[in-house]
């Protein structure tokens, strides 16, 4: 199937959305509404659908994931003092939600395989201070939230809140359980390179009524529900607009075909990569099934960040696009030290080997639901072409 010869061919990016003539009739079917802000018959229903489909009682329509994480947060009261449990192989909006709250994120290590949260090293993390954790499912695979959940119970800190961050991971489950329904609360992210997008966007789920209720309200400025423009507390601006649900429900409605097509896209990469002395894609645990947002790769045979991106370039070269792994937080000015992240600071100032490891060799390749065998296998090919491996 490879042969090293293929030539430049057009630019194949790292996850282009996918769209119907479904998603162009609903959002003009919005428009014509004049229902184009943040009310109207598209959010409702994208709200109840997005629930039925995750499995949960409850979903909130926000602006993007990083506002839902925030906005969590700060619905079951952390703030000055506290401290929250995040890993450090993670976009940067799961430690800045923390901070926004003005609370401290302390940063863990993730496990070598499956590059998940490490709940070893939550447990050796834990203060009294300690009030959440936020387990990433990295990539599209669930992070082991009920090991997380039953580790916490053993020390006696059943009360710690888990967040669970799902935004890469629409369709993975465990154990039968959607990702997003295994905390107290999930989030998702609807942005435009995401398995389902409304081009921004994102979506908070939980089984709990009095939290999806705050969670409402303080998405909604803190106003009233029975008196309007009275706002007992001060709120944030956190809400969809209704074009954006309009698109979420073409897409939902598609979810199914697009998060099969991930799947087969990833499992033809795997196959043609498992061999490769040096290439490691993540680990599924049993009892996973996972939803792969995109393939990652870490690359033993390269020496760190910069080998890894002169890499990186040479494939952007051939018309592959492609991304690192995201930078350690904990290595991050933001959060390392100092009066960054306003006045708050990560608390976790050792190296986290793991981390370290795995992200500077870490990186990509395209993933997106449209792509042909044959892009993959270009892609697959001009990767083997220029990697350097292990001797």
């Amino acid at each position: 199937m490879i042969d090293g010869s293929m030539s430049q061919g057009p630019f194949i990016p790292i996850a282009a959305p996918v769209f119907s003539t479904r998603e162009l009739e609903v959002i003009t079917e919005a428009v014509r509404s004049g229902w184009v802000s943040s009310a109207g018959p598209f959010l409702r229903d994208f709200e109840t659908e997005f629930a039925s489909a995750i499995g949960v009682a409850r979903a909130e329509a926000v602006c993007n994931g990083t506002a839902g994480l925030q906005v969590i947060l700060h619905a079951i009261g952390i703030g000055p003092g506290d401290e929250v449990i995040v890993p450090s192989q993670t976009f940067v909006s799961t430690a800045a939600a923390v901070v926004y709250c003005h609370a401290t994120p302390v940063f863990a290590d993730i496990l070598a395989d499956a590059w998940t949260i490490d709940t070893a090293d939550v447990l050796n993390r834990l203060t009294p201070r300690t009030k959440a954790v936020i387990p990433v499912d990295l990539f599209g695979l669930c992070a082991d939230v009920p090991g997380l959940r039953r580790a916490l119970a053993d020390r006696g800190r059943g009360d710690v809140f888990i967040l669970e961050d799902a935004a890469e991971a629409f369709g993975a489950t465990l154990n039968g359980v959607s990702a997003g329904a295994l905390g107290d609360a999930g989030v998702f992210s609807f942005y435009g390179n995401k398995t389902l997008t409304t081009g921004e966007g994102g979506m908070v789920v939980t089984a709990d009524a009095a939290l999806a209720d705050r969670v409402r309200f303080l998405k909604n400025h803190g106003m009233s529900t029975t008196r309007r423009y009275y706002h007992p507390e001060l709120g944030f601006n956190f809400r969809m607009t209704n074009l954006q649900a309009a698109i979420g429900l073409a897409q939902l409605a598609a979810a199914p075909d697009l998060v099969a097509r991930k799947r087969r896209i990833h499992a033809r990469y795997r196959a043609a990569l498992c061999g490769e002395r040096g290439v490691r894609l993540q680990t599924v645990p049993p009892g996973h099934h996972h939803a792969p947002w995109l393939t990652a790769i870490v690359d033993d045979s390269l020496e760190g960040e910069q080998d890894r991106d002169a890499l990186l370039a040479r494939l952007g070269a051939r018309g592959i696009d492609s991304r690192p792994f995201f930078y350690p937080n904990h290595l991050m000015p933001a959060f390392a030290g100092g009066s960054g992240g306003q006045g708050t600071r990560g608390r976790t100032t050792e190296p986290l080997a793991v981390t370290e490891s795995v992200s500077f060799r870490g990186f990509a390749l395209p993933s997106g639901a449209g792509l042909t065998d044959a892009e993959v296998d270009r892609c697959v090919d001009a990767y083997l072409t220029e990697r350097r491996p292990l001797a």
